[in-house]
């Protein structure tokens, strides 16, 4: 077998593990739907992250017995590296273009929201900048996150100011950048399957509204953090079109829902990057050693049985 019929057959046997992961977590997601939406943003975290180090263990995986033409084995690789490599340098381009935005912003060292921030005991030290080409506030950056303010919200009333400030440390606290970082890679490695897009779309899904009900924990009403949504809504429908004004529809919807659980669950927080990629880890490698025992146990029986027939024959 040839080096790139071997690399075409393990990367399709990737692909397709990593899709049952992510069908795996959809699952998960829908048997959780009686959870708050922090406990089923982790559901898709740990997917993501046991997506990502999948390929680590299976390393020491061989390829399956099959051979594929060298043409179209060395095309399928082909095709696949492009696919990742735009949505990489996309991710990159993407992350790179918000850093600088961020930092064309003026820091606000003082005034009301850096009163408002420091209000927030315990909470992540971040830098905050007020931004005249931003129409939504957002966190930008991962290692020194900065919470950048639309010019055109700064004199928000006091608690809309507070419930948007709980909206966006709940995504520093929580690592949102950072998993929406791992999640690109994963969908860039995984492409080719679209469980890999929802997976992405659902965690992202999943964070906002958690960070929503952090929101809604300041006390203020429901009914006026939609409208600050409707507005912002507004917005990215003018800059950003349709797409991201129906996910704040949809958000917009599930503040309204008083059916939907928003307290803070026991633990829901508790798992920080480490434990994250440790759970990653052990998980990927016992999937890899099921498939490589599932693999072996037809050969070895296979061998046995040979063996037996050898010894009848003598």
């Amino acid at each position: 077998m040839t080096d790139a019929s071997a690399a075409a057959l393990w990367l399709g046997s990737l692909e397709l593990v990593g899709a049952l992961v992510f069908a795996s977590a959809g699952l998960l997601d829908m048997c959780a739907r009686r959870r708050s939406a922090a406990v089923r943003r982790q559901i898709w975290a740990l997917a993501i992250a046991v997506a990502l180090v999948l390929p680590l263990p299976r390393l020491a995986l061989a390829a399956s017995g099959l051979r594929l033409p060298d043409g179209l084995a060395a095309g399928l690789l082909a095709v696949w590296a492009i696919g990742a490599t735009s949505l990489l340098v996309r991710l990159v381009r993407g992350h790179a273009l918000a850093r600088r935005r961020a930092l064309e912003g003026a820091p606000m060292v003082a005034g009301p929201w850096h009163e408002t921030a420091l209000e927030f005991a315990g909470g992540p030290r971040v830098e905050l900048r007020a931004c005249a080409s931003a129409r939504t506030p957002m966190v930008v950056g991962i290692w020194q996150p900065i919470v950048v303010v639309p010019a055109a919200m700064l004199e928000a009333p006091p608690a809309e100011r507070r419930a948007l400030l709980a909206h966006e440390l709940a995504h520093v606290a929580r690592g949102d950048c950072l998993m929406a970082l791992a999640g690109g890679l994963a969908r860039a490695i995984y492409w080719p399957d679209p469980l890999a897009w929802w997976a992405l779309r659902r965690l992202r899904a999943h964070a906002e509204d958690a960070a929503d009900d952090a929101a809604l924990r300041t006390g203020i009403p429901s009914s006026s953090y939609a409208a600050q949504l409707v507005a912002v809504a507004r917005a990215q429908l003018e800059r950003a079109g349709r797409v991201a004004a129906d996910g704040l529809r949809a958000r917009v919807r599930g503040v309204l829902d008083v059916r939907r659980i928003r307290s803070r669950e026991p633990g829901e927080l508790r798992w920080g990057v480490p434990r994250l990629i440790g759970a990653a880890l052990v998980l990927a490698t016992m999937v890899t050693a099921c498939e490589a025992r599932s693999a072996e146990e037809p050969g070895a029986g296979g061998a046995s049985r040979r063996a037996s027939e050898r010894r009848v024959a003598e």
